[in-house]
């Protein structure tokens, strides 16, 4: 089972490159940017990741995540829309492809997900794709590959992923290195096959000010609302300043600020002074103006926001609706595609060589969700093909997405419509042969002629008799109960004997 690769870059020993010491050093040195948020603090640490450092920066957008609620969902949705879809492996039909996909489908189906600073996590593809998503979020999304070997005959082997935060990585020099220590300047380069490593849209780069100017609108306006939420009171007394009732006033004054209560004389007078309607008030606006930027990044619009609610004319917005959900559909295909060719490169490409010692003809594809035209499609295919339009099989599960059935395996097949007389469990009734007249008509002369045109003199068909009672004048008699009787036997069940 040796590749063209040394097996040190497939990482056969299943231990991490990072031990316990690594681990618990890496969870001390976490830390809350909240105390010290500024829009120059921000902007030293985004620029500090521009040139590959990011120890900082990652523990800042992960604190981020953790604090705003709105950002942490919108991020979770754009995941699990990727997380949710189905997969599958696909040959290109050839022995040696079927060979292929028979490992990558046992690869993939017993892979193990977890992250290396909460190993109690644990999932499986779908756990890994919604990991290599927060790369949409923190532009690089890192795994570590151990490779688990099962059963080298059969080339049964799959590996655990260990999600690494991006705080253990540095990008000095056009690619990603693992700092092995905490104060490394240059890391290991993180290699093929021993590392998952991907790379997103990274929109915690822009949203990190959005974030800093939302944090710091939601402080003021708390402040406001303290200060001036309750209202103010307001003393009037005639007495002067630093007189003995000017004095008292003040203490009264102080007591109802106090929620006191107090008795006073006719010579004071207290009014309850309230806020003005607070309309044209900074904070909400700006808020809700970050809010929406964070579901434009991660969502393609803004409608997934609470604050469309509360506009004019915003409440069944179908039209809103409808494009939401192109939008979403947009980015939701292109994240399929984005992570299939990631696996298919860090993955598939080195798994197949460490077992095959060849390149791969056989690929994991994520599949995004049909689109409203297949509904259309497959109407246009049942009008079409009755009039001669040739469809191949093979396109046709291709655009539905359906399986091919294996040989002998049962399939659907269409019958024609069932007798409503009929009873449960019987057979389709055959096909009924359609009648045809003969070639040429019997002669009509003399009295035995039949009375039906066509009918053969051969099968002894009835004929102008006088003496034989006409079924047309028997007035519901002989014949018309005799007509009746098969129907009536074929609507009664067979009774057990």
């Amino acid at each position: 089972m040796r590749g063209p690769f040394p097996r040190s870059i497939m990482n056969l020993s299943g231990a991490s490159q990072f031990n316990q010491a690594r681990i618990e050093w890496a969870i001390r040195l976490r830390f809350s940017p909240m105390p010290d948020l500024s829009l120059d603090w921000i902007a030293s640490n985004l620029n500090a990741f521009r040139i590959g450092e990011m120890r900082v920066v990652g523990k800042i957008w992960e604190t981020m995540m953790e604090r705003d609620g709105e950002l942490a969902v919108n991020a979770d949705k754009r995941a699990s829309d990727l997380a949710c879809l189905n997969w599958q492996i696909v040959s290109d039909g050839s022995p040696e492809g079927d060979r292929h996909a028979e490992a990558l489908n046992y690869f993939y189906k017993h892979l193990r997900t977890t992250r290396a600073l909460d190993q109690d996590a644990s999932g499986g593809v779908s756990e890994l794709l919604y990991q290599m998503a927060t790369a949409h979020s923190h532009y690089y999304s890192v795994h570590e590959m151990l490779l688990r070997i099962d059963n080298p005959a059969a080339r049964e082997v799959t590996a655990e992923f260990r999600h690494t935060p991006i705080w253990f990585f540095e990008s000095r020099r056009g690619y990603l290195g693992y700092l092995k220590h905490i104060f490394d300047v240059y890391g290991q380069p993180c290699l093929q096959g021993e590392w998952l490593t991907v790379v997103g849209l990274g929109w915690m780069r822009p949203l990190s000010v959005a974030f800093v100017l939302k944090t710091l609108s939601l402080r003021d306006w708390m402040m406001f609302s303290q200060r001036y939420g309750g209202g103010l009171l307001e003393a009037i007394t005639t007495a002067q300043k630093g007189d003995t009732a000017w004095e008292e006033a003040r203490e009264i004054l102080l007591q109802l600020a106090n929620d006191g209560s107090v008795v006073h004389n006719q010579g004071l007078d207290i009014k309850f002074l309230t806020m003005p309607a607070a309309s044209n008030l900074p904070f909400q606006p700006l808020v809700e103006q970050v809010n929406r930027l964070y579901a434009k990044c991660y969502r393609g619009i803004d409608l997934a926001t609470g604050s469309r609610g509360s506009e004019p004319g915003a409440g069944h917005n179908i039209l809103g609706a409808s494009v939401q959900k192109e939008e979403s559909g947009i980015f939701l295909a292109r994240d399929a595609a984005w992570a299939t060719e990631c696996l298919n490169d860090r993955v598939d490409r080195p798994i197949i060589r460490y077992l095959f010692d060849k390149e791969p003809r056989a690929w994991m594809t994520i599949m995004p969700p049909l689109d409203e035209s297949a509904d259309e499609d497959l109407k246009s295919a049942q009008l079409l093909v009755p009039m001669g339009l040739r469809i191949s099989l093979k396109e046709a599960y291709k655009r539905f997405r359906w399986t091919a059935p294996a040989d002998g395996e049962p399939c659907l097949q269409n019958f024609p419509p069932h007798s409503p007389n009929g009873r449960e469990g019987d057979s389709p009734p055959s096909p009924q042969a359609t009648p045809t007249l003969p070639a040429s008509l019997p002669p009509q002369d003399g009295p035995l002629a039949p009375i039906a045109s066509g009918a053969d003199p051969r099968r002894n068909p009835q004929t102008a008799n006088p003496e034989t009672p006409d079924p047309q004048v028997d007035n519901a008699g002989f014949y018309s109960s005799a007509a009746a009787m098969p129907a009536l036997g074929y609507a009664i069940p067979n009774e057990p004997r």
